[in-house]
């Protein structure tokens, strides 16, 4: 064997281990630095807002397009620095080591509403859906696969949920009562990734809007 079919394989060998270790690093929940927690924010109107955490990259955020910004490290022993159009939200906090997901009110100058996830699990080839119920006067809220299944039942007003699920192609359909939401395809997503669902609308007219999670960098 000679010395550039030699160096081919060794390439070769680093591309697929490096690829393979990236898929397997996926498969786990990152690691926080001592006093720190993961915060995210949801804007569940149409009405674009400018939303920054502390001092990273600035978001616009809607239900129209993107409706949740990437989890972002802070340090949970300093007040949480919040900027939505421009304007500081005092008097927020993160708890430590917490996933936390701050609602954005459809007033930008009131305080959103602070909501702790379920950490994440992601150590088996499984991955993780989340839904938050923020339809308007939807109590009662289900989600089901388009054939019928249930995934999510009963689900309160402003509550939240999880579960574990298989990483394949499905099609969701929301309901509160007898109203349903138009059909919602996931966006692809790998074991290990977690997708948010947001019911949002009102009772007589809901909406389902979901993205797979993301943190920054």
């Amino acid at each position: 064997m000679n010395v550039r079919m030699c160096l081919w394989l060794g390439l070769g060998l680093l591309s697929t281990g490096a690829q393979a270790a990236s898929e397997i690093a996926q498969l786990y929940a990152p690691k926080l630095p001592e006093g720190s927690a993961y915060v995210r924010v949801v804007n569940p109107g149409d009405t674009a807002m400018q939303v920054r955490i502390e001092q990273g990259a600035t978001f616009a955020l809607s239900a129209q397009s993107t409706v949740a910004s990437p989890f972002q490290v802070v340090d949970s022993r300093q007040p949480l620095k919040l900027t939505v159009n421009g304007r500081e939200i005092t008097g927020l906090s993160a708890p430590k080591s917490a996933w936390v997901t701050l609602i954005l009110d459809s007033d930008p100058a009131r305080a959103p509403r602070l909501v702790i996830d379920p950490p994440l699990r992601g150590k088996d080839l499984r991955a993780e859906l989340s839904v938050y119920n923020l339809s308007s006067g939807c109590e009662k809220a289900e989600v089901k696969l388009a054939n019928g299944a249930p995934v999510f039942t009963q689900l309160p007003f402003n509550g939240q949920a999880q579960r574990t699920i298989n990483p394949v192609q499905a099609t969701l359909v929301a309901s509160c009562n007898d109203n349903a939401s138009l059909p919602l395809k996931l966006a692809p997503f790998k074991a290990g990734d977690r997708y948010s669902l947001f019911l949002i609308g009102s009772r007589q007219a809901p909406r389902l809007i979901g993205l797979v999670d993301q943190t920054a960098p």
